[in-house]
């Protein structure tokens, strides 16, 4: 488990998930390949999803479901959960099943308003965001059966957790045609093989961000230079690298 910063700890990456508390949200147009729970604690969310007409949705928690075009804000104190939907795959399918960006009711919102509001004097420490992001995920993930993944799909994900893992290598070893492994794929996961292997890379490099400079990080995941690792950062989470580290509650 990383901290996104080592001065003003207001951001947590783990394995399954990682969460920031911030003073406040305006992302730009993005799409990430996790399920988002956005929690504004003392105004709404706003998330606008570029469809035709551009629909808005409003409300104190919102969900957005993996690979949704969306941009999101709220002007006050929020905190953002972004769950990975390989090692928590049912609070994926809970956000998928939804049908899109839609606002917590309810049993549910309740008990994400209430556990908030019990930690609201410590969302600075670790630990505490650490915990409160796992009791959110175990709420959304009981309302969900488990999503299967194809065998094949399953071994291709393992190899490219690895940042420097060969594309092709990893192909191979799914024993089917590359044609035929990209369908499977897009329809398990969610967006292509190589559009993955890129957010693995952004992933490693956030949370080498922890303990290096930004170039050091772009490096140590494999990114051509800072400028490649900004530009992914942007179009997948909605911040360059340094935003991310502005804003964080302390």
């Amino acid at each position: 488990m990383g901290r996104l910063n080592e001065t003003r700890i207001g951001a947590v990456i783990a394995e399954a998930f990682a969460v920031r508390a911030s003073t406040a949200m305006a992302s730009t147009l993005h799409a990430e390949h996790g399920a988002a729970v956005l929690v504004g604690l003392e105004s709404d969310v706003t998330v606008t999803v570029p469809e035709p007409g551009g629909a808005v949705v409003r409300g104190r928690v919102v969900v957005v479901p993996p690979d949704r075009w969306h941009a999101a804000s709220s002007p006050g104190p929020t905190i953002g959960l972004l769950v990975d939907p390989e090692e928590m795959p049912r609070v994926a399918s809970y956000a998928r099943l939804r049908g899109g960006a839609c606002p917590l009711e309810g049993r549910l919102l309740a008990r994400v308003e209430a556990a908030v509001a019990a930690h609201r004097a410590s969302l600075s420490r670790p630990e505490v965001l650490d915990g409160l992001a796992r009791e959110v995920a175990a709420w959304l993930a009981r309302e969900s059966p488990p999503r299967a993944l194809d065998g094949r799909v399953a071994r291709v994900l393992e190899a490219l957790r690895d940042p420097a893992a060969g594309r092709r290598l990893a192909i191979a070893r799914a024993g089917i045609s590359e044609a035929h492994l990209q369908a499977l794929f897009v329809r398990d996961v969610g967006l292509p093989i190589r559009t993955f292997q890129l957010w693995r890379r952004l992933l490693v490099a956030l949370a080498a961000f922890a303990r290096l400079d930004a170039t050091g990080a772009a490096h140590t995941a494999g990114f051509a230079d800072l400028a490649h690792f900004s530009r992914t950062c942007r179009r997948m989470l909605g911040y360059s690298p340094t935003e991310l580290r502005s804003g964080l509650m302390e």
